[in-house]
């Protein structure tokens, strides 16, 4: 039975590492971009919905709580 949770838990941890790197590479392509003034003015009023902090906070949370779960089965 340990065995799977290992592997759930190594699982989980690899898709945030692929998340948090597809994340770290949108975030990249778009510092590249040029961007017009429009844009930086929306940026100035709009509060940002779906930031990367965000997005990787959500991320890590999951990934923890798994993590702090499978933990708590594997010692008790």
């Amino acid at each position: 039975m340990y065995p799977l949770y290992y592997t759930i838990a190594i699982i989980i941890s690899l898709f945030a590492l692929i998340a948090t790197i597809s994340i770290g590479r949108n975030m990249m392509k778009q510092e590249q971009t040029q961007d017009s003034e429009e844009e930086l003015e929306s940026l100035k009023t709009e509060p940002a919905k779906n930031t990367s902090i965000r997005l990787l906070s959500v991320i890590y949370t999951i990934t923890f709580v798994i993590t702090i779960a499978l933990l708590w089965i594997f010692v008790f």
